[in-house]
């Protein structure tokens, strides 16, 4: 796949310029599953996430990661302290939450037409949504982890934030905009609860993270 960059993205930073490039201009993450001899950008390839937690692999450009590492989250994964995918390398993160249609896009929603009929359920409980607001948190501790609840699977502990920024339509979002995120995302997260104690429990999680936003976006760390 040699097609050229489409028109309007973001120069592709040094370490994802060895990515194919797809029929419709976009480039091909690591991560992507071929299917039926074409990448679904929508389907992550197992073999990927086995690459990444084995051999400590962006989960973008399939490169080398560092002592740091870059999840891109939804402000709900703040909640759970978890993400279902693998750390990236910090400028590959950049690059996705400013050009991913889904992620730069908060109206668009995953397209279904098509999906392969034996596609696996991601790990964990997913909350198939679009989070509008797209952070990039930067760590050095957190890891892998075997999912506790719903779907069996590996899961990422997202670790204590080096640091963290805060995207919505593809540049740097609002205070306001990332409450938006949490205030939708918490109603998916009440039905989860079993119990008064789980709720209670979960809107301890939502104070905290409150106070955690009001201290990035105090210091400037998340824009």
């Amino acid at each position: 796949m040699t097609n050229p960059l489409r028109d309007g993205l973001p120069e592709l930073p040094p370490k994802m310029r060895g990515l194919p490039i797809d029929e419709r201009g976009y480039p091909v993450p690591f991560f992507v599953a071929i299917i039926d001899g074409k990448p679904d950008h929508r389907v992550a390839d197992p073999r990927a996430q086995k690459a990444c937690v084995e051999h400590n692999r962006c989960w973008i450009c399939g490169g080398p990661l560092g002592r740091f590492r870059a999840f891109v989250i939804g402000p709900m994964c703040m909640v759970t302290e978890t993400s279902g995918e693998p750390p990236s390398h910090l400028e590959c993160a950049e690059y996705a939450v400013k050009a991913c249609p889904f992620l730069a896009r908060p109206k668009a929603k995953r397209r279904e037409a098509g999906m392969p009929e034996n596609l696996q359920a991601p790990a964990g409980v997913f909350i198939q949504r679009n989070p509008t607001a797209a952070g990039i948190w930067v760590t050095v501790t957190g890891g892998p982890f075997r999912a506790q609840l719903g779907k069996p699977g590996v899961l990422f502990d997202i670790g204590t934030p080096h640091a963290v920024q805060w995207y919505f339509e593809g540049g740097p979002a609002t205070r306001a905009q990332v409450e938006a995120s949490i205030d939708s995302g918490r109603v998916e997260l009440e039905k989860q609860c079993g119990t008064k104690a789980e709720y209670a429990h979960l809107h301890k999680r939502l104070d905290e993270v409150r106070v955690l936003l009001d201290g990035m976006f105090a210091k400037g760390a998340a824009k």
